[in-house]
Order: structure tokens, then C-alpha cells, then sequence
């Protein structure tokens, strides 16, 4: 059983303050950083570049060197070319080239389907910058930059679009790829595995119906420190964490969130057309859940599922067809008219838990 999680912590994990100066960007838990080793990239990346400089503001993608995920000496001239590209964004905690994560994922989807596969990391170029920028970075500057490789991508323009597919938290920033750049570059099909499409309300083992009073004050100040000047646009998680427990609670939300509402057409601020036109030109958006999911809260947001806002019942979950914010500004309904909009449950399956032999045909039932 392959977890492709690397490095994600419990929220029994010790808040960490990320800077000292702002003591905001404590958002609590495993949400942050808990590890020596995130502590020590965390001091890392506040001293690229001298004490003025801002590797949020200079974001870049890249490829992942991975053996075997595409032989791009021969994958543009050869009589035999592929004829498919897969891009791949990984979860937090996670490394784009990683052995036995995203590496062996891409080599199984290039066995599997025939596909070159594009493993998108950012940051510096290395695995220490890459699996920081999963936890602090503006998440639409590494879309933007993500757009911009796939833009200057030569075997792309050459088999005329990509297969897309985000793991956890990429779900939402590769579907957020689809949206700005999609219909140019010809996006075919999206797949998300335990995404957050409607953000999450809780911390990591805080999102039971009966939370302790740790769990209640940690998300708290999750809430409110998602709403911060500088955390909104520098800590990943924040940009995707949506307060429902009341409407002042949302109407902040709406209001201070720099990325979940704009991708989502949410709000009256919202209403990108473009958006709309790139997932209902998908052939087809398939979205898989894990059942025993323990990172996610509440889970169903792996299927656009969300919370009734002040709703005193906090079980009651909206379905993406019945979320009248959505459904048709995003052109869920579009895809939901011909059967091109899937949703999965993975049985039994905690967060990101699933066989590479499930994996394998997966890539190939749906990557053709």
C-alpha cells in the first residue's frame, strides 16, 4: 500500500511561529511546520538572498528529473512519439522528484499509459525549496509560473494538450492550472486525488463533530490568522482555508482569501468566464475521495462537497450539484449534462492511500 505523503504532521504537532515578528503566521499544528528539518528550511528560505529578498515574489517551475517518466531524446522525433503528456502537481510535504512518491508515480502513470510525464516542482531547483514551497509561497504565482512552463513546453504544443493530475492540495492548484491556461494549451483531462476543492475548515485531526477545546482554540486561530495580511498570501494553506460557521465567518473569507475564492467563482467578486469555459471543455474531471481520510476536513471537499454556511448541523454536507455558488459559474453542470464529471470514493483508504497497481489503471482508464 504506497501513502504518498512525505513529511505531514499530526495536529498534535507543536505550533510553530515562522517569524518571529509576525505572530500570525503561528496557524497552528500540522498546517504549518512541526519538523527540525521544516524549522531549519523555514530559516532557509528567510535568508535567501539577504533580508530584502522575496522568493514568493520570484516564484519558478520546473520539470523533475525522473529515469523513466518520459525519454524526451526520442519522444519528439520518433516515429513512435507519445502522443500523450501527463503534468503532475504533488501534496504538501511532498517532492516532485521523490523515489517512492511522485517519482515512482510518474514512471507507474509512463508504464501505464505510454505518456511523457511532466512532474512540476518550484522553488530553487532543489527538493528542500520544492517541498517548502508546498507550505510557504502565494499559490498564484506558482500557478502562474506552472503556466508559463507549460506555455514554453514544445512536446505539448506538438500532441496538442495535457492530461492533468493533482495529489492532496495540488488537486486544487493543478485544477487552478486548467483554469487560467487551460483552453490555450488544449488541458484534456483533470484528475484529483483527495483534493480540497472547497478548501477545509479544520486542522489535520481536528474536524469531528466533537473537537477537543485544543482542537476548537487551534482553529480559532487558524481562522483568523488565514486572514492576515501577510500570511493570506505567503502561507499555502491559508489560501485554501474556508471559515463556514457563520456568515461574518464566510463573508471574511470572501473578503481576505487571495486564491480559493477567485479560482471557484465565489462570491460576487468573482465571475471569471474563462474558468468556466476551461472545465466544461475537459473531456473529462474525474475526482476521487478517500473514505478514512485524515488530513481533509470536511472530506467531501475532494468532490466540491462544503459545509452549509452557519449551519448549526455541521454533518450536513453540500453536494456540488446542490451548490448553486458553483455548479454553474465553474461549468460543473456543463460536464455534469453528458456524464463528463466523476466522483470516486476510495473504500476504507486514509489520505493519499492507495496501491500503485490502482494507480496504474487509473492513469490508463482515464488517460487515453
Amino acid at each position: 500500500m504506497l501513502r504518498v505523503r512525505r513529511r505531514v504532521h499530526s495536529a498534535s504537532t507543536t505550533v510553530v511561529v515562522v517569524a518571529a515578528a509576525i505572530a500570525a503566521v503561528a496557524m497552528a499544528s500540522s498546517m504549518l511546520f512541526g519538523s527540525a528539518e521544516a524549522r531549519s528550511l523555514t530559516t532557509t528560505w528567510f535568508n535567501v538572498g539577504g533580508s530584502n529578498a522575496d522568493p514568493v515574489a520570484t516564484t519558478t517551475a520546473f520539470y523533475a528529473s525522473i529515469d523513466g517518466s518520459c525519454d524526451e531524446s526520442t519522444a519528439a522525433t520518433a516515429a513512435t512519439a507519445t502522443s500523450k503528456v501527463i503534468v503532475m502537481w504533488h501534496g504538501m510535504g511532498d517532492v516532485g522528484s521523490e523515489d517512492g512518491s511522485m517519482g515512482t508515480l510518474a514512471r507507474a502513470a509512463r508504464e501505464a499509459t505510454g505518456a511523457c510525464v511532466r512532474s512540476l516542482m518550484f522553488g530553487s531547483g532543489s527538493s528542500g525549496s520544492d517541498r517548502l514551497s508546498g507550505y510557504i509561497g502565494n499559490v498564484n504565482a506558482q500557478v502562474d509560473a506552472a503556466c508559463v512552463l507549460l506555455r514554453n513546453d514544445a512536446l505539448i504544443r506538438r500532441v496538442g494538450g495535457f492530461h492533468a493530475v493533482g495529489f492532496s492540495q495540488g488537486g486544487q492548484f493543478i485544477r487552478a492550472v486548467v483554469q487560467r491556461c487551460g483552453v490555450e494549451l488544449g488541458a484534456k483531462t483533470l484528475i484529483t486525488l483527495g483534493a480540497q476543492h472547497m478548501g477545509v475548515d479544520s486542522l489535520p485531526g481536528c474536524g469531528s463533530n466533537a473537537p477537543t477545546m485544543a482542537c476548537r482554540a487551534m482553529n480559532r486561530v487558524a481562522s483568523d490568522a488565514s486572514a492576515s495580511f501577510w500570511l493570506r498570501k505567503h502561507v499555502v494553506q491559508a489560501q485554501y482555508f474556508r471559515q463556514t460557521k457563520d456568515h461574518s465567518s464566510y463573508q471574511r473569507y470572501l473578503e481576505t482569501n487571495v486564491f480559493l475564492p477567485e479560482i471557484n467563482n465565489e462570491g460576487q467578486a468573482n465571475d471569471n468566464p474563462v474558468y468556466r469555459k476551461a472545465l466544461s471543455s475537459l473531456e473529462r474531471f474525474v475526482m476521487f475521495r478517500f473514505e478514512n481520510d485524515d488530513m481533509v476536513y470536511p472530506s467531501e471537499s475532494s468532490w466540491f462537497g462544503s459545509r452549509v454556511i452557519g449551519g448549526a448541523n455541521r454533518s450536513i454536507i453540500v453536494p456540488y450539484d446542490h451548490n448553486e455558488v458553483i455548479y454553474s459559474s465553474l461549468g460543473l453542470d456543463a460536464l455534469d449534462a453528458n456524464g463528463r464529471i466523476e466522483t470516486h470514493l476510495i473504500p476504507g483508504a486514509r489520505h493519499m492511500q492507495f496501491t500503485l497497481e490502482w494507480f496504474k489503471q487509473t492513469m490508463n482508464q482515464y488517460v487515453v
